[in-house]
């Protein structure tokens, strides 16, 4: 983690929110493509009476959303709160964008990562699907570029978060966090070509595939690897789409609690 004297420091401080015990199993949340840590809202206030729960803004995104988002920064970015909260036992969660990014920091050090759970962050971006994003991405970051396109985007998106079973208080939290295209066309662009079925494969620890059953990009592909690897279960949501945390919150906190509950502390013991 960056020193008391380097200028990054106040960055990380503004960036990072802790809630929950100081001694309990840790959960870090790794949010998705174009949002803010606070989309994870529903899962921090349940879970934090009993775990220490990390949630964080990506580069490009939130708190920093005056950074440009950039893959391994990201990444390191997750591997330096995994490193500031251990010796507990750690839990990466990442949606989306978040799972990829989650999935490399645990491939990079698999020993510093006891568990796993990744939703929406099973598709193989190369070929034709990788093509297909990266002419997608283009455009959102074009459209990013363009203020009324821009607008229109954020007020889309705050529309579609007001409709989801969440509390309204809740809903005000994500919309306030913000959203961002150009952001999110730059992280779907630093997704393409990457090989992140071999990185899932160096990572031997417990990990849960979580997604909601109308993802259909994601579900094929996080069966056949719980079919495949020893280490990996799938679950899969009703009724929930790709933001399945948000669709679905309740069910979707049961599983990382059922799931986070399997990691002691080593303060603990």
């Amino acid at each position: 983690m960056s020193g008391p004297d380097d200028p990054s420091a106040s960055i990380f401080l503004r960036a990072v929110s802790v809630e929950g015990p100081v001694d309990a199993v840790t959960i870090v949340f790794v949010h998705g493509a174009g949002i803010s840590k606070y989309m994870w809202r529903p899962q921090v206030e349940a879970l934090s009476e009993d775990f220490r729960v990390v949630t964080f803004d990506l580069p490009g995104h939130g708190t920093q959303n005056d950074t440009r988002f950039d893959f391994d920064s990201a990444v390191e970015l997750s591997a330096d709160i995994v490193a500031d909260v251990r010796p507990s036992s750690v839990v990466l969660v990442g949606h989306s964008l978040g799972g990829y990014v989650a999935l490399e920091c645990a491939a990079r050090a698999p020993d510093q990562v006891s568990g796993l759970v990744l939703s929406g962050s099973s598709a193989d971006y190369r070929g034709w699907l990788g093509f297909r994003t990266r002419v997608i991405a283009a455009l959102y970051r074009l459209g990013g570029r363009i203020p009324f396109v821009d607008r229109r985007f954020r007020a889309r998106t705050a529309d579609q978060i007001r409709r989801l079973p969440i509390a309204d208080t809740t809903a005000q939290a994500i919309i306030d966090g913000g959203f961002y295209l150009h952001s999110w066309g730059e992280a779907g662009r630093a997704l393409v070509g990457r090989d992140f079925q071999s990185r899932l494969k160096q990572y031997d620890g417990p990990v849960l595939l979580v997604n909601g059953e109308e993802d259909t990009l994601n579900v094929p592909n996080a069966e056949q690897f719980a079919a495949e690897l020893s280490n990996v279960e799938s679950a899969v949501i009703a009724d929930a789409g790709h933001l399945c945390n948000l669709q679905a919150p309740s069910a979707y906190t049961d599983h990382i609690r059922d799931f986070s509950r399997g990691h002691r502390t080593p303060r603990s013991e």
